[in-house]
């Protein structure tokens, strides 16, 4: 069995191994938690990477105020397991989704985005045919132009329809800013942040203004947050992605320190500017940022195919010898974490804990 792995060296380890150094995992919490406290702003920090319960439970003690989840099923097994406010980031759709809402929602204090009036009102109906009453949140489209609703009149047209429903209760106003990431130089990208973002306040206000109270404005991932965070407005940022300090988050200026890594095995040496390692896409996909190899110089590319990894040098070596051990720090983990059952939690070179993925696979 797995835990068999506790007390164990890394050596003692197989491969392909995904691993969380704890000591930089909680050096990130602590420094996230800290970015958003300083500012009296709510951490709300998207579990959609990290996938684990037992994470979410160590957010919390931090300070985190609850969980956004991207789907249902994620919401479900987080609430299973003692979370409970957590936000659903997307729209739940469709009669069967609007039950199990409901449901949730007579244990936990479930808040779900919606951009639409048909949506809202299968909500509210099987709010009521539970007697429970989720909470909901207008998301808007800050220039992302994925979901939501326009910023100004059609979201405050929405928010007036949602105030008056008696099975929902309308919470406030969710967005995501992500179309500012690839800005740059940094200057430049705050101030693209600080543009959308001002579209969502400025809507909260207007939405006031009518009448109704608007108790959450939520936005910020990772790559945004620091400047998200300062604005008037903003109740709580979603930034979650960060506490793996993947080199996602750290190219776009972020100070936070690699904790997710793969241990792999070399498994060949074809030429002497080739290594080959025992994993490849189907433990860890890299399509959105290739992984780093750790302490090896020289390395002009990391390509990966179904079950191998191939590491190209820009000269010949002959000191990593087949049977060697590797460290490759996970590029994006939105993309590694949902390939493994387990995460490996090490400390000081040594198995001290094996926490479930237990959302992976929830995509409903």
């Amino acid at each position: 069995m797995l835990t068999t792995l506790v007390g164990l060296p890394l050596d003692q380890i197989d491969t392909p191994a995904l691993l969380v150094d704890l000591p930089t995992l909680d050096r990130n919490i602590a420094l996230m938690a800290e970015a958003t406290a300083s500012r009296g702003v709510g951490w709300r920090p998207h579990a959609k990477a990290h996938k684990s319960p037992a994470i979410a439970h160590r957010l919390l003690n931090a300070g985190a105020l609850g969980v956004t989840c991207a789907k249902l099923g994620e919401a479900e097994v987080f609430a299973a397991s003692g979370v409970r406010d957590i936000l659903i980031a997307n729209e739940v759709v469709g009669p069967i989704k609007a039950r199990r809402l409901a449901a949730l929602a007579t244990y936990c204090d479930i808040m779900v985005a919606v951009d639409s009036l048909e949506n809202a009102r299968q909500l509210d109906a099987a709010a009521k045919a539970f007697d429970s009453h989720p909470r909901v949140v207008i998301e808007l489209d800050s220039g992302m132009t994925r979901a939501g609703v326009a910023p100004g009149e059609p979201a405050v047209a929405l928010a007036k329809e949602l105030a008056a429903m008696t099975g929902i209760r309308f919470a406030g106003l969710m967005s995501w800013e992500g179309h500012t990431l690839g800005v740059t130089p940094l200057a430049a990208r705050q101030e693209a942040i600080r543009a959308a973002v001002s579209q969502v306040t400025a809507t909260s206000g207007a939405i006031r203004a009518a009448g109704i109270p608007v108790a959450i404005v939520s936005v910020g991932g990772t790559g945004t947050f620091l400047t998200s965070r300062e604005l008037e407005g903003v109740t709580e940022v979603q930034a979650g992605g960060g506490i793996w300090g993947d080199r996602f988050y750290r190219d776009l200026d972020v100070p936070v320190e690699p904790a997710l890594s793969v241990m792999v095995t070399v498994t060949s040496r074809p030429a002497p500017n080739r290594i080959v390692v025992d994993a490849g896409r189907k433990t860890i996909d890299p399509s959105n940022v290739v992984p780093e190899v750790v302490g090896l110089d020289g390395v002009t590319s990391v390509a990966l195919s179904a079950e191998h990894g191939t590491i190209t040098l820009d000269a010949p070596n002959d000191a990593i010898r087949v049977g060697d051990r590797l460290m490759l720090h996970v590029g994006y983990s939105d993309q590694a974490i949902h390939l493994h059952e387990n995460l490996i939690v090490v400390r000081e070179g040594q198995v001290i804990a094996l926490w479930p993925t237990l959302t992976r696979g929830k995509l409903q």
